[in-house]
């Protein structure tokens, strides 16, 4: 038996299109609930018989069901575990829903740390597969000319020399376990990487799953 927990879910009618999604994709269920986290958003537990669960698969099919739910727990002996950094970079960029689902197998304490190493991890590996030929770059030049482009390949950027925007970024869906925490990674683990423009400092600086209208990490370099 696995008991699966859905965030994302205060419209109506969640726990009914979350149930009828897992009968058709064959997962057998023996028991549904919705239940209150401590902070009163609204969940949806359900268990299946089943003796495993491919967590990026099911993350990845309740995002094509509804942008806003997202696989907040998955308890059982057998579930399997969540995606490793190497099998994240290996799929880039078609990677949001595992990465949510690596975020989703850390506690809510280390979870945005995890999330930002990991994100540095393969920001760097990136800049050393992709961009890391040619005369290397200064800033502002290197934002413009090679981690927009890498972050272009993820979701919509907008940019300017001191600031980058996600409109409506994959990683930060509004009532989703946030995952921006990768991108603010990604973006220092890339310039790190680039031999002038490991001096640059990444910020977060709004966040849309905290209320914001978009999510918006500030770059702080030295000319």
């Amino acid at each position: 038996m696995v008991t699966i927990t859905i965030g994302g879910t205060d419209k109506s009618g969640a726990l009914a299109r979350i149930a009828a999604l897992l009968v058709r994709k064959g997962y057998p269920i023996k028991g549904q609930q919705l239940v209150e986290s401590g902070s009163g958003a609204k969940l949806v537990k359900i268990s299946i018989d089943a003796t495993h669960v491919d967590k990026v698969k099911l993350a990845a099919e309740l995002k094509g069901l509804d942008p806003e739910y997202s696989l907040v727990n998955v308890e059982g002996s057998h579930a399997v575990s969540a995606p490793s950094v190497k099998e994240i970079a290996t799929r880039f960029p078609d990677i949001a829903p595992m990465v949510q689902a690596y975020g989703d197998s850390f506690g809510a304490d280390t979870r945005e740390q995890e999330l930002f190493t990991a994100g540095k991890k393969i920001g760097a590996f990136q800049y050393e597969k992709e961009w890391s030929f040619g005369s290397p770059l200064k800033m502002p030049t290197a934002l413009r000319r090679t981690l927009v482009p890498a972050l272009e390949a993820l979701t919509k950027v907008d940019a300017t020399d001191t600031d980058v925007t996600f409109p409506d970024s994959p990683f930060c869906s509004a009532g989703n376990n946030a995952c921006c925490e990768f991108i603010g990674g990604f973006m220092q683990g890339f310039l790190d990487a680039g031999p002038l423009s490991a001096g640059t400092r990444v910020q977060k600086a709004a966040c849309k799953a905290k209320g914001d209208l978009r999510c918006t990490f500030k770059v702080n370099y030295d000319l």
